[in-house]
């Protein structure tokens, strides 16, 4: 279902050069329906603007749903599609509007506030313990053994010249 508010689409130009005026009165049209709506959208009050903006991103959400309540033209037509919104399930269909609706202000709610309180979570667990010195062990996590290396020729070599290129 195409949203109500798209311009209606003109035939395409033709490249027939018979017709130039044609052609010209079509795109004068144009440009005159484009100016137009720039006007319409200038004469709007700001809660026009903020009512077709929020309708845009409803048209073009991929939130289940979403899409199919900015495309209603009423408001029980989109209030309809709130109980497929919201997880809240009831048997009687009146009672899915205000479950939802009231789902929906408590979670709301109560996430605003948890955000604006700025709480901050630290967790700080000090179990230090003494340890009897030297209880450090270190590891060599090298791969190569110098034993293998001496065994292969190119790679003791490439080592010899490694060993002397510190004392030259």
């Amino acid at each position: 279902m195409a949203a109500p508010e798209l311009r209606k689409r003109h035939a395409s130009l033709t490249d027939d050069s018979s017709d130039d005026s044609l052609d010209e009165r079509e795109m004068d049209q144009m440009v005159d329906e484009m100016h137009k709506e720039g006007e319409d959208n200038e004469n709007q009050s700001r809660w026009s603007k903020v009512k077709a903006c929020c309708k845009e991103w409803g048209q073009t959400s991929s939130c289940h749903g979403v899409p199919h309540m900015a495309q209603a033209h009423t408001v029980a037509a989109a209030s309809h599609r709130i109980p497929s919104i919201s997880a809240v399930r009831c048997d009687c269909v009146g009672c899915h509007p205000v479950f939802a609706a009231c789902g929906f202000v408590y979670l709301f709610s109560s996430t605003l506030i948890q955000y604006l309180s700025f709480g901050k979570i630290v967790m700080l667990n000090l179990g230090m313990e003494s340890a009897n010195f030297p209880s450090v062990t270190f590891c060599n996590i090298n791969p190569y053994k110098l034993s293998k290396i001496k065994g292969v020729q190119e790679l003791n070599a490439l080592l010899t010249v490694y060993e002397n290129a510190g004392t030259t």
